[in-house]
């Protein structure tokens, strides 16, 4: 499974980019040293028979064991012993052919050796194999000799009776000569790997921080929070999409500015005429006519500062500061207590969040008289994790049908379906406490609960 993070996935493509090239510089190694040709041919040829007999005529002409001895190669190797090393029993139809062939390279020594024999226990392993074998070596620290006492990895055995009754030995191993250094080279290459890591490391952060702040500061606006202009730093690319976020910033504070000083002025002419209206009503002699009248006009005034308030939620200018949100709800919920609201919360301890006291403050408390109205009474409590507060708003009504729950956040939907402002309100409360929550990055569920009523859920992060 991929990181996340794009510098993560950044870091894994430099240290792939870097395991491929060791692999493939390892390849074109294997290539250029791969010798199994050679070795094969040797070993269905006369080189071998050859080798051996050049080592009998040196030890029939008065040799040493050292001048034996001195024949070795890495994949070659004599030796002198008083017995043989296998048995005839031991060869087969193929071995006794090859054997034939070894008798008549040393006939040509002048000397009769009835006793020259020869077998192969197997044919030459697959280069990869062997070199994946020598690193295994390597690794777990097995020398030349450990390797050569394993018999597992023996090809060809070679022996021959001397005429004062000893027997010369070869013994072809199947092994891949190295060079030497290959094993001094792991602890520089483990540690260039690392530097390189750590450069990595720190380019990618580099190149990375300007859009780590990007996408701070987005999730701030987003969270209806005061930013500044990012400073565009880094590539080209993440420049680019820095100007164009500060652009756009620019322009939604362009837009509510404008938006709020248009309603700031539709406010101010709506608010004139109803005043003046109110004023003309004072005259009107029949009280019954009068109050309906000034009733009327109250309605109007309501439904103007809620609209207008609706529409400037975005251009509060409330600033976001540390509070305790379990004394916040407390204070609202004694609040409603004294107006005969029937309101419960249990406090327990407190709770730090950064947010808008006055705002929330305002959304909870449209979700509990929502709560109140249709459920009579409403039970409150908080639950909180690392990552989000939950705020549970249970009332004992009939709960709502699920297709009709997004319909509620919408501006003058209300779940009462008369006229009568005084039984159904505004239509606003929802859809306010909706926007409050949202600036905050958080959101609300409406859940019906399996006893009845329905649990109205504010989650905010922490």
């Amino acid at each position: 499974m991929l990181p996340k993070k794009l510098a993560s996935q950044m870091i894994l493509l430099v240290l792939i980019t870097l395991v491929i090239t060791v692999m493939l510089i390892f390849s074109v190694f294997v290539i250029e040293t791969n010798d199994n040709d050679v070795i094969a041919k040797k070993l269905n040829g006369p080189h071998y028979l050859k080798k051996m007999a050049s080592a009998v005529s040196v030890m029939e002409n008065g040799g040493g064991d050292n001048n034996l001895y001195a024949l070795n190669t890495y994949r070659a190797q004599f030796s002198i012993n008083d017995h043989p090393i296998f048995a005839e029993s031991q060869m087969s139809a193929f071995d006794h052919k090859r054997s034939q062939e070894f008798r008549h390279e040393l006939h040509e020594l002048g000397g009769d050796f009835k006793h020259a024999i020869l077998r192969q226990l197997k044919p030459m392993e697959n280069q990869f194999l062997m070199i994946l074998g020598y690193f295994k070596d390597q690794i777990i620290g097995n020398t030349l000799e450990d390797h050569m006492e394993n018999t597992q990895n023996i090809i060809l055995q070679l022996q021959v009776q001397l005429t004062d009754g000893r027997w010369v030995h070869l013994t072809i191993y199947d092994k891949t000569a190295f060079p030497v250094w290959i094993r001094s080279t792991f602890a520089p290459t483990g540690l260039f790997s690392f530097i390189i890591i750590i450069f990595a490391v720190l380019i990618v952060r580099h190149i990375t921080r300007p859009l780590a702040e990007l996408a701070h500061k987005a999730d701030e606006l987003g969270k209806g929070h005061s930013i500044k202009t990012i400073e565009p730093t880094g590539p080209e690319d993440i420049q680019n999409a820095i100007i164009a976020f500060n652009a756009m910033h620019k322009r939604i504070l362009n837009v509510n500015d404008h938006r709020a000083k248009a309603l700031a002025a539709i406010s101010h002419d709506i608010r004139t005429p109803l005043t003046s209206m109110r004023l003309n009503a004072e005259y009107i002699g029949e009280k019954d006519v009068q109050q309906k009248i000034l009733d009327k006009i109250s309605e109007m005034e309501q439904i103007c500062e809620a609209t207008v308030t609706f529409a400037l939620r975005d251009s509060w200018a409330e600033k976001d500061k540390n509070f305790d949100l379990i004394s916040l709800i407390e204070s609202l919920c004694c609040d409603l207590n004294e107006q005969d609201l029937d309101v419960t919360f249990e406090a327990k301890g407190k709770l730090a969040f950064l947010g808008r006291p006055t705002a929330l403050k305002r959304a909870i408390n449209n979700l509990i008289r929502n709560g109140v109205e249709y459920g009579n009474r409403v039970d409150v409590y908080v639950k909180h994790t690392k990552e989000v507060v939950e705020i549970h708003i249970q009332d004992e009504g009939s709960g709502i049908k699920a297709e009709d729950r997004e319909r509620l956040f919408e501006p003058f939907e209300r779940t009462e379906e008369s006229r009568n402002r005084n039984s159904g309100g505004i239509g606003l409360g929802m859809a306010i406490a909706r926007s409050v929550i949202r600036s905050h990055g958080g959101e609300i569920e409406l859940n019906n609960r399996p006893e009845g009523g329905l649990d109205a859920v504010v989650i905010l992060p922490v």
